[in-house]
């Protein structure tokens, strides 16, 4: 492979190149598609959001009718679209299948839809209408954060079925998101397709930057649940989730946000959005301050600032270059963890199940001062505050797209992307800790870097098939070390590298008249180890780079049946997938304790799903039902005690081992009763064991942190034409966990409720200018929660008003 400067200019090179060559040879026409947006009764829809899907790249661009319902898109090639519109309400949806040939005029009808979506692109990649769909996804529009003015990505996906979200403080602090019991680390999070990691992490995942993504400017979160690595590689074991930047397009437009209220929080969103030239120059762009002066105690403060966007220029109406960045700047109050000490322990046997028993925060207060305080019957004692411990987080995703649609059924692109991810604590002799510092400073830096550049290939093959075929190479680094900056810190500083190549392949199948869709797909991953650098030491890793780590298969099918005379779709989903061992896991550790083991072979699970989806009254009702078995084949984990003759010297460290089974069932239902309505709700079961044991010396094999039951729901109901209420919930049932110093006791944690309501009041100031005021109250059940014994927020509101134009 390249060195690495030597890759980045190839890849400079590639870019520049590349529009010269076939420039002369892929020059087509441009297109127009226009027409009006319809209700049922024929009346036009202004102000409707329409997306245009290409049906064999997936690429896709935005529009807004007009006060009389007109819509364009400009500068089409030739090929085959799915065009996808949706009215203000929510409640009103359209889709349309186009093939264009030259100008075409087409009008978008819409009709009352319990479906939230027609088209979605993650199941394949590209663009699929919801009936051809094999795989158990959801999605979460613009629309939906709108009406439920949601501060961040993660609580955006609450009510998704399958997802366990968890917040363990207020807005800002460590949020995980499992799917289908299974954990953090199995999901894998991608920014408008591209993975996106921690390199720097144990676990090399998302998990650690999830608090700190903010909505600035997404168009959508597709989920997908279920086994995904055959397209998109590593964490995808449990499922996949894509946020998806808004592509920008149409007349110039965009919003001014001002709120503020509870925690002492005060939030602005700036964005604007349009085009140039017919929309051959394409962006959006949106910038976002949220400053929590309080948090769930006084003392807790957060704040971020962060920045998204898009652009994208056709050179011709088949060549186009676009962009997309997302950058966030983080600052946290940081916490104590929560224990188990003397005076606590002695209200609970030492073994079996106890009821988890927040300590008072009178009294936490007095503890946390070094003072007496009075136990009462509390079994732990929450999360204390460290008045000088700080977390600093930023992190920078961006990435560079060439696309090329050869033929009317053939398109390529490539892309480079870039992630770096960057923490670093601070902490003083201050506070309630055991092992607190003696001066203030910097305790720890972790920075992270992964670059990736992919290379996709769709050709449509006859009638039948869409074939992909695609090659990624994936590099990552990780640096740490102590001190204030890196060049006057390498004494003691860490630096692990690895890289690896990819090759995957996918093939769509349509038959029986596009009722039958089966996909098959593959993928083979092989790993490169880098000489890793541990400053002032000599590590027992010298010359681990000839260990060829074992490579990564994964295979994927899904079929679908769809019966258009009943609106009832049948569908099937098998596949096998993988985590790749993180650098850590591979190097980590420093003198005189090595953890890692460079030879370690990627997690693997094999997961099958199956269920049925139903639409009934019109499509005004979606019923759907998902039954899912996922067997953890092999994981990694820290082994306290290894065999003897570790080839690295390790008596304890990380190793490969047994996983474990997560199964369960997903139950859901959508109706919109009338074009003012909209209803949601679902129901998650979920089974999950390990094949050793969670809770050291004992026999409990349930998987920590897990609630069996979850029920969500959402509701819109619009109010004459300017008001709307929203309301959401997610209940979990209870949960096991262990806290530090509680030894072989199963703390059970009620299971947090979560309910949150606006109300929504839009004023028109012209055709193209509205003023939205709104009130939102946060937890209005004031369930206090206390995640993994962490304290969190009781009820609080906020008030804000938002100018569109």
């Amino acid at each position: 492979m390249f060195p690495g400067r030597d890759r980045v200019r190839f890849v400079c090179s590639l870019f520049a190149v590349i529009p010269t060559v076939v420039a002369i040879a892929a020059f087509g026409y441009a297109e127009n598609i226009t027409g009006k947006v319809l209700d049922p009764q024929g009346t036009a829809v202004a102000d409707a959001q329409l997306r245009l899907f290409d049906r064999n790249g997936g690429d896709m661009r935005s529009t807004t009718s007009s006060k009389e319902g007109i819509y364009g898109f400009q500068g089409i090639p030739e090929g085959t679209y799915l065009i996808e519109a949706d009215g203000s309400t929510g409640t009103l949806r359209g889709s349309q299948e186009v093939t264009v040939r030259g100008d075409e005029k087409m009008d978008v009808k819409l009709a009352i839809s319990g479906t939230k979506t027609d088209v979605l692109v993650i199941a394949s990649g590209t663009s699929l209408h919801g009936d051809e769909i094999a795989k158990a996804l959801d999605v979460v529009d613009s629309q939906d954060i709108d009406l439920r003015s949601e501060l961040s990505i993660s609580e955006a996906l609450r009510t998704v079925p399958g997802l366990r979200i968890q917040t363990l403080e207020g807005p800002g602090s460590l949020t995980e998101i499992k799917t289908r019991g299974l954990r953090a680390q199995d999901t894998a999070v991608l920014i408008d397709g591209m993975r996106f990691r921690d390199a720097a992490s144990i676990a090399g995942d998302a998990t650690s930057f999830l608090g700190n993504m903010s909505v600035i400017d997404t168009d959508r979160i597709e989920v997908l649940r279920g086994s995904g690595s055959s397209l998109y590689g590593s964490n995808a074991i449990g499922g996949v989730i894509n946020i998806t930047s808004r592509p920008g397009g149409g007349p110039t437009h965009g919003l001014f946000l001002v709120e503020g209220g509870g925690l002492g929080m005060i939030r602005s969103v700036a964005t604007i959005g349009g085009g140039f030239g017919m929309d051959r120059f394409t962006y959006s762009a949106g910038v976002s301050h949220l400053n929590v002066t309080k948090g769930p105690r006084d003392g807790l403060p957060y704040r971020s600032t962060g920045t998204q966007g898009s652009a994208k220029y056709d050179f011709t109406p088949k060549i186009s270059v676009s962009g997309k960045i997302w950058y966030s700047n983080n600052y946290q109050a940081t916490t104590e963890s929560p224990l188990v000490n003397a005076t606590v322990a002695a209200n609970s046997p030492s073994t079996g199940e106890v009821r988890a028993v927040a300590l008072p925060i009178d009294q936490l207060e007095l503890f946390e001062a070094k003072q007496p305080y009075n136990a009462g019957n509390a079994t732990f004692i929450p999360n204390q505050i460290d008045p000088d411990s700080r977390l600093l987080t930023t992190f920078l995703s961006g990435g560079i797209t060439f696309q090329h649609q050869v033929s009317n059924g053939g398109s390529y692109h490539v892309t480079y992307q870039g992630v770096k991810t960057k923490r670093t604590g601070l902490d003083g002799p201050a506070g309630p800790g055991s092992f607190e510092p003696l001066t203030s400073g910097p305790s720890y830096n972790l920075d992270g870097y992964t670059r990736t550049v992919q290379a996709r290939f769709d050709q449509r093959a006859g009638r039948y098939n869409l074939l992909s075929f695609g090659y990624e190479f994936e590099q990552e680094s990780y640096v740490s070390f102590n001190g204030v900056d890196y060049d006057t810190s390498a004494a003691g500083s860490v630096e692990l590298k690895q890289g690896s190549n990819a090759l995957y392949f996918q093939d769509q199948i349509s038959l029986a008249g596009a009722r039958l869709q089966v996909t098959i797909g593959g993928r083979v991953q092989f790993f490169d180890l880098k000489a890793p650098t541990f400053v002032g030491a000599t590590t027992p890793y010298t010359g681990a780079t000839v260990i060829e780590p074992p490579t990564s298969y994964t295979g994927d099918a899904a079929l679908a049946y769809f019966i258009a005379e009943s609106n009832t779709k049948f569908r099937g989903h098998v596949g096998n997938s993988f985590r790749a061992p993180s650098g850590y896991e591979r190097f980590g550790g420093g003198p005189p304790f090595y953890y890692g083991d460079p030879g370690l072979s990627p997690e693997r699970a094999v997961a099958v799903d199956g269920g049925i989806d139903q639409k009934l009254l019109a499509s005004k009702l979606t019923l759907s039902a998902t039954a899912f078995y996922t067997n953890l084949q092999q994981t990694i984990r820290f082994a306290n005690s290894l065999p003897p003759g570790d080839p690295f010297g390790r008596f304890f460290g990380y190793a490969n081992t047994g996983g474990g089974i997560a199964r369960g069932v997903e139950l859901g239902a959508h109706i919109s009763p009338t074009a003012k309505t909209n209803l949601g709700m679902s129901y998650t079961y979920v089974n999950s064991d390990s094949r050793t044991p969670t809770i050291n010396g004992t026999e409990y094999y349930q998987v920590l942190d897990t609630s069996p039951h979850t029920f969500t729901i959402n509701a819109t109901q619009w109010i004459g034409r300017r008001a709307n209420v929203t309301f959401d919930m997610a209940a979990m049932s209870d949960y096991t966990m262990t806290l530090s110093g509680g030894g072989a006791r199963q703390f059970v944690f009620t299971g947090p409720v979560k309910g949150d309501i606006v109300f929504h009041y839009d004023y028109p100031l012209s055709d193209r200018h509205t003023a939205e005021f709104y009130v939102k109250v946060e937890n209005m059940f004031n369930q206090r929660p206390y995640e993994d014994g962490f304290i969190g927020p009781k009820a609080w509101a906020i008030a804000g008003i938002k100018f569109r134009y």
